[in-house]
């Protein structure tokens, strides 16, 4: 039997991907569940080109930022063995799937064949069904990484009017986003910037899941926080999860009204620190969630908004945080003393932790509400 390269829809794949998830054969191995699980669910959300050794190794085995995909071999070994045990699986249990999962040697990124034609179809019809449009008709692949799906270059130009972007021009430096999500698996980073998940329900294609998309696109924007990767698979020890600067946030589809319920909790306290309803009538189309997901953002993620606010009330922000607010204040007043609370507080940061801010305090720069 000829088995075309072809792509499912999203539900096939992820009913493929529970079959082989739950199958015996895998049971055995946690660790190439995860690797499997994580691999298929970014090639779904259109990032699977992204897919590397380095980032496979840190959010799926928990490796520090530090790691080197070259001289370690920890993913490519687990790689090997995760394409022999499917080739197992679909030899025993999956051989009735109707769709096969495979992760083709030299790459990361999944592939799907259909091993099953419907009989039924096949008799009505004489021939096979109609073929699912091909994954390239889901992205932008001559983009960079970051620009790469349509949902982020819709993104770009209101979060230029709208969001305060990590620097003054947009980044598309995949190896450092890479590192800086790796920073969260060390103990030594928790301290420094609030930590942001953000969580929705199933099915991606909803309301909740697209907004949760939208609002987590633009948390990569910020500097004042340090936003998780949506699909991140990793065992958490509970020091890590009572990290008092750890912060989710939870987007839940409501049926009466309709609409939106996202909730800002604090994991380590489980205080609600903000709740908002955001009506249906106003999530109408893509455009509308975008516009209310980047508002959101701007009242959550910055150096004044509800999280920032939260930490300083309840003393569990860092000197950089302090900064960064600090200097944002001067940014708005441009007082005197505003400026010296600013420039005081900067002098007294590492250099690591000054480029992290928006704006450094030096006779070469202004802050951008300055310049005419």
């Amino acid at each position: 039997m000829t088995i075309e390269r072809e792509r499912p829809d999203d539900q096939a794949i992820h009913q493929a991907l529970e079959k082989v998830l739950s199958s015996a054969l895998f049971a055995r191995s946690e660790r190439l569940r995860a690797f499997l699980k994580y691999v298929v669910e970014k090639e779904m959300e259109g990032t699977g080109h992204q897919l590397k050794g380095y980032t496979i190794g840190i959010d799926v085995f928990d490796r520090p930022q530090a790691f080197n995909a070259d001289s370690d071999p920890l993913v490519r070994v687990h790689a090997g063995k995760l394409r022999k045990l499917l080739t197992a699986y679909y030899a025993e249990e999956g051989a009735s799937d109707d769709w096969r999962i495979d992760v083709p040697k030299g790459t990361y990124v999944p592939e799907y064949r259909r091993q099953c034609i419907s009989s039924s179809v096949q008799e009505e019809t004489g021939r096979a069904p109609a073929q699912p449009r091909r994954a390239g008709n889901r992205r932008f692949s001559w983009l960079p990484a970051p620009l790469s799906s349509p949902l982020s270059v819709l993104s770009v130009l209101p979060l230029l009017m709208f969001v305060p972007l990590t620097s003054p021009a947009m980044s598309v430096n995949t190896p450092a986003q890479s590192r800086l999500h790796g920073a969260l698996l060390e103990r030594k980073f928790a301290s420094d910037l609030p930590r942001v998940t953000v969580r929705s329900q199933w099915p991606r294609t909803g309301k909740a899941a697209r907004f949760a998309d939208a609002f987590r696109n633009a948390a990569s924007h910020y500097r004042t926080v340090t936003a998780v990767p949506g699909t991140v698979i990793w065992q958490q020890s509970p020091s890590v999860m009572a990290d008092p600067l750890a912060f989710t946030i939870d987007v839940s589809q409501q049926k009466s009204p309709a609409g939106l319920r996202v909730q800002i909790i604090n994991e380590a306290s489980s205080d609600t620190i903000h709740e908002t309803f955001i009506d249906g009538t106003q999530l109408a189309d893509e455009a509308d969630i975008l516009y209310e997901s980047l508002a959101l953002a701007a009242k959550t993620l910055s150096a004044d908004g509800h999280i920032f606010r939260y930490a300083s009330m309840a003393d569990i922000d860092s000197p950089l945080m302090k900064c960064m607010a600090l200097t944002d204040n001067y940014r708005h007043l441009q007082t005197r003393e505003a400026f010296q609370e600013a420039r005081s507080c900067q002098e007294k940061l590492s250099g690591d932790h000054r480029r992290k801010l928006k704006f450094v305090i030096s006779a070469g720069a202004l802050p951008s509400t300055l310049i005419r």
